[in-house]
């Protein structure tokens, strides 16, 4: 699992000072306002804002891939509706404890909360497995608040200033974080002592290996697989929804065990996050705006970074995978 690494550039630091300075002034305006309108007024910025930047091509690019009979519309018009979600999502980081019920009635929805009470009661931790689905963040909110003990995995950002910002706010979901580049040793002592994983796997992952994600090798991370593997410890995919403004619903479902057919323990470990990536497919197809995608998801073999990428893990593509270059995936698209 990648971290985020320290910029080189000299002077870096300060030419990405007014970012945080930016963003504590906005989220102290978010805060004077209620979770309903400072999310609308998130999205309604995300929606004009985000189809020009980086983000928003790179958005639309992955749907082309993910859905390509879809009309260029439909694709511009699901772009910008996700763009309005990151931007909700940004909004929503003062009301974080809010949201998930401190001070007043939860606006999270539980279902499938008897697998986490059937998991707590068997004192059996597990991995909380997701991705970037409508405000990811409040899934860790509303697990902890069910009674799961959780730790949750995160990428820290560059610039220390905004990663400051972001660990104030996210104090109110009430579960551990860990780096996402954490030894590993670390990693399995928090879940010795009880405590579940929380980790979003739906991004790309170089170093990792093809799993099927809408009929294309998407390379993803294999290592907690393995170390679940390990560990004889389930996946739980967790989804959640946004409803409408500033509602949501977090569905539980039932825990990815290994398939007890298979012998190679690295072929256990990508059968199990193939079928979490499975899950992903049917979340992204059923509400295609709620998913943030801002990295190119898939390889691009027409170019010549990605046949080095290629040379250097040939597992990019998975077991079996075609080294041609998917259609589409040059067109016009925005560099990494």
């Amino acid at each position: 699992m990648p971290a985020t690494e320290p910029d080189p550039a000299p002077g870096a630091a300060a030419r990405r000072a007014p970012l945080a300075a930016c963003l504590a002034l906005y989220w102290r305006l978010c805060a004077a306002l209620s979770p309903d309108a400072a999310s609308a007024l998130g999205g309604a910025l995300g929606r004009v804002v985000g189809p020009w930047l980086k983000a928003g091509r790179v958005t639309a690019l992955n749907l082309r891939l993910a859905f390509p009979d879809w009309p260029e519309r439909r694709v511009r018009r699901t772009a910008a509706r996700s763009m309005a979600q990151l931007g909700r999502v940004i909004a929503e980081f003062p009301h974080l404890g809010r949201i998930c019920g401190d001070g007043g009635p939860s606006r999270v929805e539980l279902v499938g909360g008897a697998v986490l009470e059937r998991l707590r009661r068997a004192g059996r931790p597990s991995f909380l497995v997701s991705g970037h689905f409508a405000n990811w963040e409040l899934l860790a909110g509303a697990a902890v608040r069910a009674g799961l003990p959780l730790t949750v995995l995160h990428a820290v950002r560059a610039d220390a200033a905004v990663e400051r910002l972001l660990a104030a706010h996210r104090a109110a979901l009430g579960c551990r974080f860990l780096p996402a580049d954490a030894h590993v040793h670390a990693v399995v002592a928090e879940l010795r002592a009880g405590r579940s994983l929380g980790i979003l796997l739906d991004q790309r992952h170089d170093a990792g290996e093809g799993v099927p994600l809408f009929g294309r090798p998407a390379p993803a991370p294999l290592a907690p697989a393995l170390l679940a593997l390990r560990l004889g410890l389930p996946f739980v995919p967790a989804r959640l929804e946004r409803l409408g403004g500033c509602r949501f619903r977090l569905t539980v479902e039932e825990p990815i065990e290994p398939d007890p057919r298979l012998r190679d323990r690295r072929a256990i470990a990508r059968d199990m996050t193939a079928r979490v990536y499975a899950r992903f497919e049917a979340w992204i197809g059923e509400r295609p705006d709620q998913w943030l995608c801002i990295k190119r998801r898939w390889p691009d073999l027409s170019r010549d970074k990605w046949r080095r990428r290629l040379a250097q893990n040939p597992r990019l593509l998975g077991p079996g995978g075609s080294r041609d270059a998917p259609p589409g995936l040059a067109d016009a698209a925005p560099p990494d």
